[in-house]
């Protein structure tokens, strides 16, 4: 976010975010604030004249490993700064999940392993993301007929649990329907529940709606 409505609209929210390489940055203007802009220090992105138009957003994928700061030049004294890390991440063994959870900060590759239990556990809201914005963990494997309960914190605004495009399974990278979608409430409260039994081996990739721009998403491995 571009003009978080905190410390008079002067910020970028979350400030600093780490992202594997291809992945696509949006930054999207709230209308706080006044006119902004975002250049990198090094000069290697520019968004431009300043704008203070609510809606306006603007993107560059970043391709090369490194660390990029960056600021807004109107408030840049007023400590309006912001970074993006990029860096490789271990590979999960699944091309679908590492593309998917690419931006997502608490993702390092790993894969939780929950499988022979009748029912796994995810938090919603947990730490993560520049806040309260993550799944935790992101991403777990389980056996088919498992149950996964997901439970709010009651941390980091509504969050919700919904499929991407519907209920989207990967297998080898190919990504496929299975016809029974994630589609939780938009909900604050802490210690409300969605469950999901998985019937179907697979990938199902999935995000908080209002947070996926922030990271907030995550993977269930079905075998």
């Amino acid at each position: 976010m571009v003009g978080e409505g905190t410390d008079g609209g002067l910020a970028f929210d979350p400030p600093v975010i780490e992202v594997s390489p291809m992945t696509n940055v949006t930054w999207d203007w709230t209308g706080h604030g006044g006119q902004r802009n975002v250049v990198a220090l090094d000069g290697t992105f520019d968004s431009g004249r300043t704008n203070a138009q609510m809606g306006t957003s603007y993107h560059y994928i970043f391709d090369e490993v490194g660390e990029y700061r960056y600021v807004s030049e109107p408030h840049r004294d007023e400590g309006m700064k912001g970074a993006v890390i990029v860096k490789e991440r271990e590979s999960s063994g699944y091309p679908a999940i590492d593309q998917w959870l690419g931006s997502t900060g608490n993702f390092d590759g790993t894969i939780t392993d929950r499988t022979g239990r009748s029912e796994a556990t995810v938090a919603v809201g947990a730490e993560g993301n520049g806040g309260q914005y993550a799944f935790d963990p992101p991403a777990i494997k389980i056996s088919t007929g498992t149950t996964v309960s997901w439970e709010w914190t009651g941390a980091g605004a509504a969050h919700n649990v919904f499929s991407t495009d519907g209920s989207q399974m990967a297998s080898d990278g190919v990504i496929s329907t299975d016809g029974s979608p994630l589609d939780s409430e938009l909900v604050s409260e802490e210690g409300s529940t969605y469950k999901h039994t998985f019937e179907e081996t697979g990938v199902s990739l999935y995000t908080c709606q209002p947070h996926q721009g922030l990271g907030m998403k995550g993977a269930v491995v079905v075998e």
